[in-house]
């Protein structure tokens, strides 16, 4: 009888969850995109540091890989034949759940994680393909497409853009285990048993018409170009705070706020959809292009403007395009499919510029993404009219999604500004760091370890090497204001390769003055530059930083030579003066020559007849990390602590104006 019983409770609650698809779907969908995208996230960073950077695979390699990891999207049409449509988005869905808590639980081996994570991905390709052809009302399914993104925005947010799947921490433990049990919880709801048949594809829309046009699923194409621009531009909020000068917390209400405006505007259109004709859908597509070409205004509230209309924009075409779009069978499969290599492409395509020579400019693929999803809409509105059935139980799951605004509040109520603190004048200590974009020399992101190798050296001013703002392939963190906060030093930042990378300075002082210089030449796949900063020590002190990373080609020395001809051309001479960075040329080298003939002092070597190598940090084999003084300046001392936090091993020396004796 109790057996009985349990069956019956059991019974009773999956009937309760499918009598609410409106949020049973929609929350389902949530949850498992949620951690197809996290997934994601660790890929392709694991593909460029632990299979690129510390396997030593280039770039062929790398596409060649990810090219056959995104061509298992294809499998779906014999796997739906050989577990049954509803089988494969069940077991799917589940087993996304359980790599996502795996990857949470452990990080060993970061290979072991990145092998797991290209899996997870190929499971939701797949995953993602078959929900497309099963929900039962494709409503529910594009709000929990858009619902998903929303709540990998939140979380990110929440955790100051250092995503928790990175940390096996208790914190990010315990909120990825509620969230894979919620969504195990939810799979009662959209199991086959209990459900509702769905007769007809025409039903699924309360469409009065019959399909015509099979291929009218190759709209699907644009679902790629619509994760990109997610991905890359309207989910990015480090992206959003470098461009701005934005705190944190700015930039991620802005970013969800976005998101949330761009849920109720798909709502909108879902219960309007009928009366959405083609030249909307063209003027729409017209006006996205023309937001993605300004997207990188530096002017804050124009910047922030242009990502809410942005953002709306897409979430409206991506509506239109995958109602109009889920015709057919095999063709759905076949479209989604090629979507998904198209998202690789372009992912591909934008990172692929800084690391060779290629005939554009990345910025120019946010608005060809932008251009395929206003073709595809304009196509789908071309199409006869037809009836899609008002659910007004769609703005029930929109609006609970308004609760998330009460994270971006809670950033801002706890954060706390870093402030600089008076000095009392020299000494000073002063730290250089190449950060290799926040990964170990195992491929894993560990902003903690790096920020502890910082704060344990104590030092007052730091100049930062590889600071990534955003980068999808550097985990889409802001290293520097997560640094920033988690060290209580305020931070000037000095871009180079695009408005996201660059060199940064942080300092417990005052920063009285300073300003960003390019270095030549120009055409380097990753340009270069140097920050100036005039930094009030106290006591009437004042010192110049000048922090700076040089080109990296080992046999490029010309390049370098030019280089360190511009920085002390800038420097002339002047006392007060620290210049300290990532040289990436050796001490007999001309370029490093250059400084010593310039009556600059080499640091490390006033401490050490043979001062320690700097590169690689699991294996130091040459000196490529400097800290240079002006001549009016003393060096009191000069570590090179050891950690493998970073390829680079940091840099730390004190100096003083007074006259040592020794």
């Amino acid at each position: 009888m109790e057996q009985a019983s349990g069956k019956d409770r059991t019974a009773t609650f999956a009937r309760w969850l499918t009598e609410r698809p409106h949020l049973t779907e929609t929350c389902f969908t949530s949850l498992t995109v949620l951690f197809g995208i996290q997934l994601l996230k660790v890929l392709v960073p694991g593909m460029f540091w632990i299979l690129g950077d510390r396997m030593g695979l280039g770039a062929v390699h790398l596409g060649a890989i990810g090219l056959v990891i995104f061509l298992c999207a294809f499998l779906v049409i014999p796997l739906e034949r050989w577990f049954g449509k509803w089988r494969l988005v069940i077991v799917t869905a589940a087993g996304l759940g359980l790599i996502r808590l795996y990857i949470q639980l452990w990080w060993g081996e970061p290979l072991l994680n990145l092998s797991l994570a290209a899996i997870g991905t190929m499971v939701f390709l797949i995953f993602l393909i078959a929900w497309l052809k099963s929900a039962s009302r494709i409503s529910y399914m594009v709000l929990g497409l858009l619902g998903g993104l929303l709540l990998d925005t939140a979380i990110n947010g929440a955790f100051n853009t250092y995503d928790p799947i990175w940390q096996a921490k208790l914190a990010p433990i315990l909120l990825t285990t509620v969230l894979v049990m919620l969504q195990v919880l939810l799979l009662f709801g959209i199991a086959p048993h209990g459900r509702i048949t769905v007769t007809s594809k025409a039903n699924r829309f309360g469409d009065k018409a019959a399909i015509k046009s099979p291929l009218q699923s190759y709209l699907l194409l644009a679902i790629g170009p619509f994760l990109f621009l997610e991905m890359v531009v309207l989910q990015n909020i480090p992206r959003l705070a470098a461009i701005t000068n934005w705190q944190l917390p700015a930039a991620f209400a802005v970013v969800l706020i976005a998101q949330l405006v761009g849920l109720v505007a798909a709502t909108w259109l879902l219960n309007k959809f009928q009366t959405i004709s083609w030249p909307w859908g063209l003027g729409t597509g017209v006006i996205l292009v023309a937001a993605l070409i300004f997207a990188q205004q530096k002017a804050p509230l124009p910047a922030a403007l242009l990502l809410v209309l942005s953002q709306v924009l897409v979430s409206t075409l991506i509506a239109i395009i995958i109602v109009r779009g889920i015709q057919g069978n095999n063709t759905v499969s076949i479209a989604s499919a090629i979507s998904m290599l198209l998202l690789l492409v372009f992912l591909f395509a934008y990172y692929a510029v800084y690391d060779m020579k290629l005939p554009y400019s990345n910025s120019i693929l946010e608005p060809v993404a932008g251009a395929i999803m206003l073709i595809c809409a304009t196509i789908a509105l071309l199409r006869e009219r037809k009836r899609l059935e008002t659910d007004r139980r769609l703005w029930v799951a929109t609006a609970s999604a308004f609760c998330l605004l009460l994270l971006p509040l809670a950033n801002f109520l706890t954060w706390q500004q870093p402030v600089p603190v008076q000095g009392k004048g020299y000494p000073l200590r002063v730290m250089t760091y190449n950060l290799h974009n926040g990964f170990n020399t195992k491929g894993h992101l560990d902003m903690e370890e790096l920020a502890r190798v910082i704060e344990n050296n104590n030092p007052d001013v730091v100049a930062l090497q590889e600071v990534s703002r955003g980068w999808v392939v550097s985990g889409r963190v802001d290293m520097l204001a997560w640094l920033s906060h988690r060290l209580k030093m305020p931070y000037i930042f000095g871009p180079t390769a695009d408005p996201l990378w660059g060199n940064a300075i942080l300092s417990r002082y005052p920063v009285l003055a300073y300003s960003r210089h390019v270095l030549p030449p120009s055409d380097l796949f990753i340009e270069r530059g140097f920050i100036v900063a005039l930094i009030d020590l106290g006591n009437g002190d004042a010192v110049k930083v000048i922090a700076t990373h040089f080109h990296h080609l080992k046999h490029d020395t010309a390049i370098r030579q030019t280089q360190s001809q511009v920085i002390l051309n800038f420097w002339s001479g002047l006392d007060h003066t620290v210049i300290m960075g990532d040289f990436n040329g050796e001490p007999d080298s001309s370029e490093i020559i250059a400084f010593r003939r310039a009556g600059l002092t080499d640091t490390a070597k006033v401490m050490y007849s043979n001062p320690p190598f700097t590169y690689s940090s699991d294996n130091p084999v040459r000196r490529i990390d400097y800290i240079w003084t002006s001549s009016d300046l003393n060096v009191l001392d000069v570590v090179v602590p050891m950690s493998t936090a970073s390829d680079h091993l940091p840099v730390v020396a004190t100096v003083t104006k007074e006259i040592i004796w020794r």
